[in-house]
């Protein structure tokens, strides 16, 4: 230890804190890491790990939780409970998917989830709240796949709330050393879905029409790994919109399957119906012919004529 001290002061000139640095007996005591504290234990005739959630990590999410569940246990604006749950939804999902490296997890979060919710029946003798439902539909394919067997799941106003007791250990991978973001370009060239992108699309899952469609939409980014339906491209919060394949008439039918995500320009493209604008959107595409087809597929769901590719510049075959 006091040979790192040194190297690190001398060729990093760091100085390191005598308060986070020791020498930790793991078949005794815990150490804590990243939010993580852990020890080895015996197991028949080896030692393996045994970790839990920080004391202080575990404190600091009971608080945030306590807060937004607040939020939606006594709501100031009625308006503001659809925005409330997709945020708890949004940091439950986060929770889980970083602590679920420690092995201990299940029953760590067991415990938070009682000192957050409580006896959350008691919510329903306030005028201002809405009850909680034992029974509901799951809209996001998503969400079936993750947390669908769990008979913790709740529903306010139609609404899914995410249980947070619901986790499970998964042995922590590795990260992969090209994909970093101190690079442009990396070999992952399958996958393009952005965290950032998800995190916006579950917190601001009341600016959809409805909740199923909002459910959905993020069901179909991640299914379409993060990229355009049409061209392929990696797609961000300013330049993606979600559409209708079938757009509907009377009814809304804001189901999984008749969902799609586009970027801004192809999206305009399959509504447009003036030549001008036509031409001024493919000047900015270069679409295969495959890409073609696809962009005149979905305009005939729209009653819409066909493009007649080859009548403009800038496309190729």
């Amino acid at each position: 230890m006091y040979a790192t001290k040194l190297w690190l002061a001398e060729n990093l000139h760091l100085q390191t804190s005598d308060e986070k640095s020791g020498i930790t007996n793991l078949r005794k005591n815990y150490t804590t890491f990243l939010g993580i504290k852990f020890k080895v234990v015996p197991k028949g005739n080896r030692w393996i790990i045994r970790s839990h959630i920080a004391d202080k990590s575990r404190d600091k999410v009971i608080k945030k939780l306590k807060e937004v569940w607040k939020d939606i246990k006594n709501p100031s604006k009625q308006s503001e409970i659809d925005r409330n749950i997709s945020l708890y939804n949004a940091m439950v999902m986060g929770m889980h998917n970083y602590y679920c490296m420690a092995t201990m997890v299940s029953a760590d979060f067991a415990e938070i989830a009682f000192k957050v919710t409580g006896k959350s029946n008691g919510m329903n003798h306030n005028d201002r709240c809405y009850p909680i439902e034992r029974q509901g539909e799951i809209t996001s394919k998503f969400i079936q796949e993750k947390y669908g067997q769990s008979k913790q799941f709740r529903w306010i106003k139609g609404r899914m709330i995410i249980p947070i007791g619901y986790v499970a250990h998964e042995y922590p991978k590795y990260k992969r050393r090209e994909v970093n973001k101190y690079v442009r370009k990396y070999s992952d060239v399958e996958n393009c879905i952005s965290f950032d992108v998800m995190k916006y699309m579950m917190e601001n899952a009341h600016l959809y029409p409805t909740m199923e469609m909002a459910d959905n939409a993020l069901s179909r980014y991640i299914a379409q790994k993060g990229k355009c339906a049409v061209t392929h491209n990696a797609l961000t919060i300013s330049d993606m919109v979600c559409v209708h394949i079938k757009p509907w008439h009377g009814e809304r039918n804001d189901t999984y399957r008749n969902l799609i995500i586009l970027s801004k320009e192809v999206s305009d493209l399959v509504g447009a119906t003036k030549t001008t604008t036509i031409m001024k959107l493919l000047s900015n595409l270069v679409l295969t012919e495959e890409m073609q087809n696809k962009v005149n597929k979905l305009r005939k769901f729209r009653e819409l004529e066909e493009i007649q590719f080859e009548d403009y510049i800038g496309t190729k075959k």
